[in-house]
């Protein structure tokens, strides 16, 4: 592997301003930071009631405002990319999941509702887009800065590590608290969030986009997270049922699925190495700084 550079961009990529990745890790973490205990003590719920949307909305820009803070006051850069067919790769894990969600089906494992799963799937692009419109607050932070930022100095393997960490413990508390997910879900959860951040890596070093895991995160959200929920009357009706350990984002159907797509993608990512100048990275293992001198 020596030679091999494992930055983003290689020889095209700008270093960051004064201070180094250090000081807009920092500042990206504490605009993170802030944000996030800002929004959870602005619109914590009342004792025994759920918390409103916004409370979630502005969590979720909280990347966001890190991202911003990096950029202003260390420099720090925002890879946005070009929106282009690359966007569709995004749609990969929700087309794995509901290949898992009908073989569940036909085995007997859920229960599935052929009429609501045609509805969710007809409405599947304004899903897709009005949760996008949330997840692009998260991603503008996780793949526009943070991912790029890691991978200018370190493996594909510490950068997602890192990314897993990070993204880990950003969702964990809502979890804890019983507004998001279920406790007994989180081993799958935590195996799904492992899977997408392999896969999301991979297209994101592929892409220099940050736009294929904005329709990832908001076809998960949209559809996967709501067993392909379709609307009927005032109601969202999913299109499978059944147990709650098998469905949803925190069910070990997903989950399994997830698992399998991320490292799928990570062996595919590193059979095909990119040229040197090409719009991607050549993947390797090792870190960029092992090859120095």
């Amino acid at each position: 592997m020596a030679g091999v550079d494992a930055r983003v961009g290689g020889r095209h990529s700008r270093p960051l301003g004064r201070g180094g990745p250090a000081r807009a890790y920092l500042c990206y973490a504490i605009g993170l930071l802030v944000v996030y205990a800002g929004g959870l003590v602005a619109f914590w719920p009342p004792e025994g009631e759920q918390p409103a949307a916004t409370l979630f909305l502005v969590l979720m820009f909280a990347p966001t405002a890190g991202a911003l803070l990096a950029k202003v006051a260390a420099q720090g850069r925002i890879q946005w990319g070009r929106p282009g067919l690359t966007m569709l790769l995004g749609l990969v894990p929700v087309l794995a999941v509901l290949g898992a969600y009908l073989l569940a089906g036909a085995l007997g494992w859920v229960r599935e509702d052929p009429d609501v799963l045609w509805a969710a799937l007809a409405g599947a692009p304004i899903a897709i887009f009005g949760a996008a419109i949330s997840a692009v607050g998260e991603e503008i932070g996780w793949r526009g800065f943070l991912w790029p930022t890691l991978r200018q100095r370190n493996s594909f393997v510490r950068a997602s590590l890192v990314m897993f960490v990070v993204w880990w413990l950003y969702h964990v508390p809502l979890v804890i608290l019983g507004w998001y997910g279920s406790l007994a879900g989180l081993p799958a959860f935590t195996v799904a969030v492992a899977g997408i951040v392999l896969f999301l890596g991979v297209i994101t070093d592929r892409s220099r986009s940050l736009w294929p895991s904005v329709v990832t995160h908001g076809a998960w959200n949209g559809l996967v997270a709501t067993s392909f929920a379709a609307t009927e009357g005032v109601e969202r009706v999913p299109a499978f049922s059944g147990s709650e350990a098998l469905l949803g984002e925190f069910g070990w159907l997903s989950a399994v699925v997830m698992a399998c797509v991320g490292l799928g993608s990570v062996w595919w990512h590193f059979s095909r190495p990119l040229a040197d100048g090409a719009a991607a990275p050549r993947p390797t293992l090792v870190s960029a700084r092992a090859n120095r001198p």
